[in-house]
C-alpha cells in the first residue's frame, strides 16, 4: 500500500476519534502512522500490516494508563468568598473590632479583627469573610 494510504486511513481514524473520544481508533491511528513509516521505510505489504496491527496492540495495553491520566479528576476547590479565606492581605489602615480596611487580591475590603488592633501596613490572614467584611489576624513570620 501506499504511504498516502495509510496517512488518509489514520486520519480517518482520528476523526472518528474525537467523534467517539474511546481511544479505539486513536490506537488504529496510531498504528497506521506506523505502516505508513513501514512503507518510507520500504517495507512490503506483509511487514506494513503487521506493523499496524503491532502498533495497534501495543497502543490499546496503554489505554488504561492514559484514560486515567486523560480522564483524571481535579481535586475541588473553593470559589467565591471561601476561595479568599487563608489568603495574605495587607492593611491599608488600623484595623480594630469595629473598622479598618485591606487590601485583598487588588481590591479594597472592609476589615476587622477579633482580637486586639492591627497597625497599618501589617500583613495579614484572611480567617473568615462576614457578608462583605474581611475577618483578619496579624500575619505569622516564618
Amino acid at each position: 500500500m501506499h504511504a498516502w494510504t495509510w496517512l488518509a486511513i489514520a486520519g480517518v481514524c482520528a476523526v472518528l476519534e474525537l467523534l467517539n473520544f474511546g481511544l479505539v481508533f486513536a490506537s488504529f491511528a496510531i498504528g497506521a502512522l506506523v505502516a505508513s513509516l513501514a512503507r518510507v521505510a520500504g517495507a512490503n505489504v506483509a511487514v506494513q500490516w503487521i506493523a499496524l496491527a503491532v502498533a495497534t496492540v501495543l497502543s490499546l495495553r496503554l489505554k488504561p494508563v492514559v484514560t486515567k491520566y486523560i480522564f483524571r479528576k481535579t481535586p475541588p476547590s473553593d470559589t467565591g468568598i471561601d476561595a479568599l479565606i487563608g489568603h495574605k492581605a495587607m492593611s491599608t489602615s488600623e484595623i480594630d473590632d469595629a473598622r479598618g480596611t485591606i487590601s485583598l487580591k487588588g481590591e479594597t475590603w472592609t476589615a476587622r479583627t477579633e482580637s486586639g488592633s492591627i497597625a497599618d501596613r501589617t500583613e495579614v490572614t484572611v480567617v473568615r469573610i462576614d457578608g462583605a467584611v474581611a475577618i483578619v489576624t496579624p500575619r505569622k513570620s516564618s
